[in-house]
């Protein structure tokens, strides 16, 4: 499978295009500064059941090689697509040990050795290492939807229908807290976690990004039905819109700074997007669920 299809195309960013023949209008500039700009610049995959090929992905997660996870939740597995192209599947329908049925988040363990992934119709998380063996099961849960690793490599498991969200360490194999209704979470989907130790939590019931210092309820955002999250090493926090059909990002002061929405003319625009990932480079990766792909992002 060649996984580069590079589209490289202005119109891709959220300026419109300029029709044929028309002058090029110039950048607005004051003092040397320009408006900040995303546009699509790889397609990876289509519609299928086939290696590299997904049926509605949802979550996203990257490793340290660059390589992209993706929760190909109608095909009831995980790919891994590697920076050249190769493709590892894991799992598959059912509910055994290696099994998923309706998975919807996926992370990497920091230390690049294994996955964990939310099995949320198995009411379960499942860890997978990277030669295919599927590892362990975290029980106990209840429709979990959301997993991600803060800096310490502690695991949050967003652990819907307990309206809950949890920490777990993984060298104690403890759980070190969280929060739960009583923080006013009630259907939490996803999670992700800042260096500054501010927690993001998205509360599907509410439809709002919250974000988490401590004990305290620091801010809390209303978006159409946000899915996903990830944060850049920049401290800019991206939200998969689903409700919106768009990519929105905001600084590290919780202020909206772009919003994104039609990669290009040729492919259309986006189709309730899920999931979004940051790889090691700050590559941007966004799961465009209904048109059954993965785009990568870059900044102008």
């Amino acid at each position: 499978m060649d996984r580069f299809d590079f589209l490289e195309l202005d119109e891709g960013s959220i300026k419109t295009a300029s029709p044929p023949g028309a002058a090029e209008e110039p950048e607005p500039s004051i003092g040397g500064w320009k408006p900040l700009r995303l546009r699509a610049v790889e397609v990876i995959g289509e519609s299928g059941n086939g290696a590299g090929q997904f049926s509605s992905p949802t979550g996203l997660s990257a490793d340290k090689d660059g390589a992209i996870y993706v929760v190909d939740s109608s095909n009831q597995r995980i790919q891994r697509v590697a920076m050249n192209g190769d493709v590892k599947r894991y799992g598959r329908a059912g509910d055994g040990p290696g099994e998923l049925w309706g998975p919807q988040s996926v992370a990497v363990e920091p230390l690049g050795q294994h996955f964990f992934v939310a099995d949320q119709g198995n009411n379960r998380v499942q860890c997978f290492g990277f030669n295919g063996q599927h590892r362990a099961v975290m029980n106990g849960f209840k429709s979990p939807s959301g997993v991600a690793f803060d800096p310490a490599g502690r695991l949050w498991i967003a652990d819907t229908g307990n309206s809950r969200v949890i920490c777990f360490d993984l060298a104690s194999g403890q759980f070190l807290g969280g929060y739960d209704k009583t923080a006013g979470l009630v259907r939490p989907i996803s999670v992700a976690c800042s260096p500054s130790g501010k927690v993001y939590v998205v509360d599907s019931a509410s439809q709002e990004v919250i974000c988490f210092l401590g004990a305290d309820r620091v801010s809390q955002r209303k978006l159409q039905s946000p899915q996903q999250l990830a944060l850049d090493a920049e401290g800019r926090l991206y939200v998969a819109e689903s409700g919106a059909n768009r990519l929105h990002v905001f600084d590290a002061q919780g202020d909206s700074l772009i919003t994104f929405d039609t990669p290009s003319s040729r492919f259309g625009a986006f189709k309730q997007p899920s999931g979004v990932t940051i790889g090691p480079n700050g590559e941007i990766y966004i799961s465009d669920t209904l048109n059954h792909r993965i785009l990568r992002l870059a900044w102008d």
